[in-house]
């Protein structure tokens, strides 16, 4: 096991520039009889490394108001590189003396939180813990700054990368906007919310909301609070029967593990996953940051976390298919790009829940049935904007995607449907140019075809 630091010094251009940050996957809970969930596309958020909102720097402030792309002084640098080495150390280690040896003494608040968060992963085990640490400062607000009454420091550029032993094959990339201050000569941690005023929240694991309990079943490892043991329990049996599932139709190239989260409440799961979109109608989401990986930038720390609040509506089948969708998240996610429209990374993982079932499609896509019955067929595939959490007719949109892949399958064969997916992804944005390509590539037919195709076998599955 490793405790690591990684020091970024900026190159040619703007400290600030951005950071690719979190993708993320929904799964909606459809209304109909199953109870079942049907899937979401990548959602690509740029990350401001620094923020676009650092402000100039103000005459008489404090070290921690110098402008972004002002470097550190090496003293400071070095203080602090010492004190991360430390913290990863101990949080590798669980060793809760040194770690709490690395914050800031008089701050006794944030002293007191980060002992929870300390104690609460006393079950967890990391193979590795580590930071991101530019030299460029940030401009701390000034009522923060007197709050410290101590030379503040706000590094720009920050983030914690960290690894579950066994399953995560590179580190996370999780952005944290921390404040460092000098006392007395030495440099302490003080806080990691000085920013949240104006929308830069430190990200957050399970572990900062309650203890957190392990279930490790084969390839899937399950964290959650002790309250849901039982439901977790039951996740890691679902995910190990899934597994194989999601491998026969998309091959043996993924990692074939997974680590599901199960917070307390819906609002947490909100918190851990940085979603700030509707979650009323999702039973599920994964989510995964896009990390420079070995020179390029590839989906790292990927996640499933279950929302509390609706799993329970979900019978056995239902979990099942939703478990599956969700693993065809992770599995495609190196193949999912900007160029990959919604549609169809809905579409493939419902494909995938679907794949092994009786469920007729009268009833995994009820509420797409009855529109086209009552003469309110689609025309055309449902937009992006179709599978947003607040939309009332999310199931639809998820249930067009379904039958949309499903056709393609049906015509051309499994293996098309995947060589497709992977075709699209591989192509340059926007959506429409890259999936027009992939169907003359892949499949030998136009994008007018294909709509021909899909529009008929959507009516002759659902009406017959």
């Amino acid at each position: 096991m490793t405790a690591q630091l990684e020091v970024t010094e900026p190159g040619p251009g703007p400290l600030d520039a951005p950071r690719p940050r979190r993708s993320s996957q929904r799964v909606a809970l459809a209304a109909g009889s199953l109870a079942v969930i049907i899937a979401a596309v990548v959602i690509v958020a740029n990350h401001q490394a620094g923020s676009p909102s650092a402000e100039p720097p103000v005459p008489g402030a404090t070290q921690s108001s110098a402008h972004p792309r002002s470097a550190a002084t090496p003293s400071r640098l070095t203080a602090v590189r010492s004190l991360l080495r430390e913290r990863a150390a101990a949080m590798v280690h669980h060793d809760r003396a040194r770690f709490m040896a690395t914050i800031d003494p008089v701050a006794t608040k944030f002293r007191r939180s980060e002992a929870t968060m300390f104690a609460n992963t006393a079950r967890v085990r990391f193979t590795s813990w580590s930071y991101t640490l530019g030299s460029g400062s940030l401009r701390l607000p000034t009522s923060r700054a007197r709050h410290y009454d101590a030379p503040a420091w706000a590094p720009s550029g920050f983030a914690l990368h960290y690894r579950l032993a066994g399953f995560d094959g590179q580190p996370t990339d999780l952005p944290q906007y921390p404040t460092f201050v000098d006392r007395s000569g030495r440099w302490y941690l003080a806080s990691l919310s000085g920013f949240r005023r104006r929308g830069d929240v430190s990200s957050t694991g399970l572990w900062d909301y309650a203890p957190v309990d392990v279930v490790r079943r084969g390839p899937a490892l399950v964290l959650g609070p002790g309250s849901e043991l039982a439901t977790m329990t039951a996740v890691a049996q679902v995910v190990e029967t899934a597994i194989p599932e999601v491998t026969a139709v998309w091959g043996r190239h993924w990692a074939r593990r997974a680590v599901v989260l199960v917070p307390s409440t819906q609002h947490e799961m909100s918190l851990v996953t940085a979603d700030r979109g509707d979650l009323d109608q999702i039973a599920a989401l994964t989510s995964s940051e896009v990390g420079n990986v070995r020179g390029s930038q590839a989906p790292v720390g990927d996640r499933i976390t279950i929302n509390p609040r609706n799993w329970p509506k979900l019978g056995p089948l239902g979990a099942n298919v939703v478990l599956a969708h969700e693993l065809t998240h992770v599995a495609s996610r190196a193949d999912t790009s900007a160029a990959t429209p919604k549609w169809l990374s809905e579409g493939l993982a419902e494909y995938v829940g679907f794949h092994d079932t009786d469920v007729a499609a009268t009833v995994a896509a009820a509420e797409l049935a009855t529109d086209v019955r009552s003469g309110r067929a689609p025309t055309k595939l449902p937009r992006d904007a179709a599978f947003r959490g607040d939309n009332p007719a999310l199931p639809q949109a998820y249930e067009t995607s379904w039958l949309a892949c499903r056709s393609i399958a049906t015509r051309y064969g499994q293996d098309a449907l995947v060589r497709f997916y992977r075709a699209v992804g591989a192509s340059a944005p926007p959506s429409a140019v890259a999936v027009n390509g992939a169907l003359r590539r892949v499949l030998g037919i136009s994008d007018a075809t294909f709509t021909v195709q899909w529009r008929d076998y959507v009516r002759s599955e659902l009406v017959g």
